[in-house]
């Protein structure tokens, strides 16, 4: 990467180092686009703001968003973080996110103490690696939208999909684009970030080609589980699809692999899915 996307790419960590406005209280602005302010950027500072709140020792295991509206990112975002419960290994923070004098989001945080314990996972599917895949700008069929695919902030790498895929299966790796060091707790909310760029869409893509937009979709809620450490500048092969779609709703699942293929993220996240109206632009 050259020094401008660099520079550039650092704004994402800048963004993340909130600024205090009172106990428990934090302050952030999303950048200009796209229209309204992305859901992983919601998610990201929500993290951000709780992580602010407790011991080094600990290290988020699970984030639960729910939306409530659509950010207006002319406006700040302001994070009311509440102290729920810290104990000897585990700690509790909520977080309500208002903008534009409403409540856009509100996230329940889980912190762990590292410790040992039993060990399995999934095995992650077969793919390519990335320096061999195509950038989501050269690849084909990838049904996102052309402000994810602009991002300065992260790269990501497309593995062809089976497009007659009867639950929408899109498998890529992405990573944030620069180094952003070590710290675990920063990392996860990176990773918050990167998880919401594409969830959503396997939703309609049973139901439509990629190209093709015929349905409004909107996210209405985000967990995040936390496996193992993630460090979101390393490349991850994230593996999503959707299970269930029913009543206007639908649900996605992710797993999140690294590159020695260990599970280091699970996300499920539920989104609105209704025709577009006549007069969407």
């Amino acid at each position: 990467m050259g020094d401008e996307t660099t520079c550039v790419a650092s704004s994402l960590v800048q963004r993340l180092q909130l600024e205090p406005a009172g106990r428990d209280r934090f302050v952030g602005k999303a950048p200009p686009a796209p229209p309204r302010i992305y859901g992983g950027e919601l998610a990201a500072q929500a993290l951000a703001a709780a992580n602010a709140t407790v011991e080094k020792d600990r290290v988020a295991h699970v984030l639960q968003c729910t939306y409530l509206a659509p950010g207006n990112p002319a406006q700040r975002l302001e994070h009311s973080v509440v102290r729920v419960r810290d104990g000897r290994s585990f700690s509790t923070r909520t977080v309500q996110v208002h903008n534009d004098n409403r409540a856009v989001l509100t996230a329940a945080v889980g912190y762990h103490v590292a410790e040992e314990g039993l060990t399995h996972q999934l095995s992650m599917p077969r793919a390519p690696l990335p320096a061999e895949l195509p950038t989501i700008r050269d690849a084909q069929g990838t049904a996102w939208t052309r402000w994810a695919e602009q991002d300065p902030d992260i790269e990501m790498r497309v593995v062809a999909p089976n497009v007659a895929d009867p639950v929408g299966r899109r498998k890529f790796w992405c990573r944030i684009v620069t180094d952003c060091g070590d710290d675990p707790r920063l990392q996860t909310a990176l990773a918050a970030y990167l998880s919401d760029f594409t969830m959503v869409a396997s939703i309609r893509l049973p139901h439509e080609p990629a190209t093709t937009k015929q349905y409004l979709m909107s996210t209405l809620s985000h967990v995040l589980y936390f496996h193992r450490r993630i460090r979101a500048c390393d490349w991850h092969l994230m593996d999503h699809h959707s299970p269930v779609a029913a009543g206007g709703r639908g649900l996605a699942l992710l797993h999140a692999y690294n590159i020695d293929g260990e599970l280091v993220m699970t996300a499920v996240q539920e989104g609105l899915i209704r025709p577009l109206p006549p007069d969407y632009e």
